[in-house]
């Protein structure tokens, strides 16, 4: 086990790298430096590689043998030059650096060179299963990296307007999600993580601030 430095107040972040670390497949891929055969330097969306190479760089301290303790200053100091919020000594959300961290990975290691247009799938009146694929194979046209492989999926948008009955379905593609918290059952100290997912699928009526047109 190996112990993270304390940045001015970087424990969001200590929290995230200690988790995304644990992605097994994730985390041999840069220690094998399969990464570096995928490096995306072109892409303007990412960061011309240097999130990828600050990260696999972070690993091999992290798993290396070496160390006990590691402070992860040079990653920081990466991330931050593409996502200036987090160029300070500051307490910040710990899943609003773990999107940026993982989309600046997914985008220096994208598979997909030369990104064409693709139009959304209307799912509706469509099989889901069919709706699915088809989202999903539109969705790798255009982002494909170890990222995609193992820590994104999709999810089932059913709206429909209260005013003229119009229906859209779409199949949203994610790499992280918000649960509410439900309350505890009498008598209980605990949630069930199960709760929780149920209470994110529910149903809910959208106000003139989330509207949808």
């Amino acid at each position: 086990t190996v112990g993270l430095h304390n940045l001015g107040n970087s424990c969001y972040m200590n929290s995230i790298l200690q988790c995304i670390n644990q992605i097994k497949p994730i985390t041999g891929y840069f220690l094998e430096g399969d990464y570096q055969k995928e490096l995306n330097k072109a892409n303007p969306l990412g960061s011309g590689g240097r999130v990828a190479t600050a990260y696999g760089s972070f690993l091999n301290d992290i798993w290396g043998g070496e160390y006990s303790v590691v402070a992860p200053r040079i990653l920081k100091q990466t991330v931050s030059m593409f996502a200036q919020q987090f160029n300070n000594n500051y307490q910040h959300d710990s899943q609003e650096f773990c999107q940026y961290l993982m989309d600046g990975l997914h985008e220096d290691l994208n598979r997909v060179r030369e990104k064409p247009y693709v139009e959304a799938v209307e799912a509706f009146g469509m099989e889901d299963g069919k709706a699915a694929v088809e989202s999903w194979r539109k969705h790798l046209l255009r982002h494909d990296s170890i990222f995609v492989d193992y820590t994104q999926g999709m999810h089932r948008s059913h709206l429909t307007c209260p005013a003229c009955g119009k229906e859209s379905i779409k199949f949203d593609v994610y790499s992280s999600i918000s649960l509410p918290i439900v309350p505890a059952k009498e008598g209980s100290s605990s949630v069930p993580l199960k709760a929780c997912l149920d209470q994110f699928a529910v149903g809910e009526q959208l106000d003139e601030h989330n509207a949808w047109y």
